[in-house]
């Protein structure tokens, strides 16, 4: 199988997004770990916080789904025409 530039492209861009939500959500566990705040801060729930960092992963994941999707529904389309007109010559 020959990998083109789109699927490269691809690859790349969710191997960043994996990478970015990974240290997303580990940064989030590790705020758990902290020592207490001053009285004055309010400390913010981590269940709250954990949602905020897994819902931008699931829309991306959705994102890159209908993407990968794109790309090869284009690229049947383009492929299915050359040997169509390779066939009429």
């Amino acid at each position: 199988m020959r990998l083109s530039f789109a699927d490269g492209l691809f690859w790349l861009s969710v191997a960043c997004c994996a990478i970015a939500q990974t240290f997303i959500i580990r940064s989030v566990q590790s705020t758990r770990n902290a020592p207490e705040p001053v009285a004055a801060v309010p400390r913010s729930r981590h269940s709250v916080e954990m949602l905020w960092a897994v819902l931008p992963a699931l829309a991306l994941a959705v994102l890159l789904a209908f993407t990968w999707r794109a790309i090869h529904s284009r690229a049947d389309r383009t492929g299915a025409r050359s040997q169509v007109v390779s066939a009429r010559m």
